[in-house]
């Protein structure tokens, strides 16, 4: 497959991160050796999934810890089975004042981010009895070092085992349905449970999330491994699009997280 038919099957805006996998995929291929990637969202392990499979003999591996949202993958020949270590993975888990602060995803990030840490060395972030997130083992010393304060409160960090990775407490509801259309307004009415107005409405008021973009378009083409975002309810994503039914609406299946 060309990088021209590879364009067809995506959005316009995902170009560079097509072009930026793809150059990934070619260079395993070629130097037919494993290649490890910075961390994924859903939406772009699919398209990393897709462009593998117009390579023959090359496979693609997942791995950001159990049950990871954000994964790092290994691109390489048939051959090769990665082990663990060669996800390059660390688990940092942190000790803070729970009695004197709250902290919550946003806070993590903010503050990781803000030490110049880019979001693709960043995967999960784990909020709940425990707090951890994952990061780039070539980032731990930095991490270490540097992470002292969050929200103002004063953290240890320790290094955690994969295995003692706490599983999230958050479970995904996986939902059946058909649609009209793969329209944003469409299938998020089809989410909450709402009106098409009040859909629409949490769309134009910039509620809504498409892969951490915010979408104003009411029309905007949804595609599987989307991950959306809703203020108000909480996250969901698409993680199958099947064939029309007799009546010509589309079979979708797609997981829920909400409040």
């Amino acid at each position: 497959m060309s990088k021209i038919d590879i364009y067809q099957h995506f959005r316009t805006e995902e170009r560079p991160i097509i072009d930026n996998l793809l150059d990934k995929v070619r260079t395993a291929s070629q130097q037919y050796a494993p290649i490890l990637t910075y961390f994924l969202d859903p939406r772009s392990q699919y398209i990393l999934e897709v462009i593998v499979g117009s390579f023959p003999d090359m496979t693609v591996h997942f791995n950001g810890g159990p049950n990871a949202e954000r994964c790092r993958a290994v691109i390489a020949p048939d051959y090769y089975v990665p082990e663990e270590a060669d996800y390059e993975l660390t688990v940092i888990e942190v000790d803070y004042p729970e009695k004197f602060v709250t902290l919550e995803h946003r806070h993590i990030l903010g503050t990781i981010m803000s030490l110049g840490i880019e979001r693709e060395q960043v995967g999960d972030i784990i909020v709940g009895d425990r707090i951890q997130f994952v990061l780039t083992n070539q980032l731990e010393s930095y991490i270490m070092m540097e992470l002292r304060k969050i929200k103002g409160a004063t953290v240890k960090l320790h290094i955690v085992s994969l295995q003692d990775m706490v599983q999230s407490k958050a479970y995904w509801q996986t939902v059946d349905a058909t649609v009209s259309a793969l329209r944003l307004d469409v299938v998020l009415k089809e989410m909450v449970h709402k009106s098409r107005t009040i859909a629409k409405e949490l769309i134009q008021r910039k509620r809504v999330k498409v892969n951490h973009t915010v979408i104003e378009a009411v029309d905007y083409q949804l595609e599987q491994g989307d991950l959306l975002s809703i203020q108000g309810f909480g996250r969901a994503r698409i993680t199958a699009i099947g064939d029309r039914t007799k009546k010509d609406k589309l079979r979708i299946t797609y997981q829920t997280l909400f409040k």
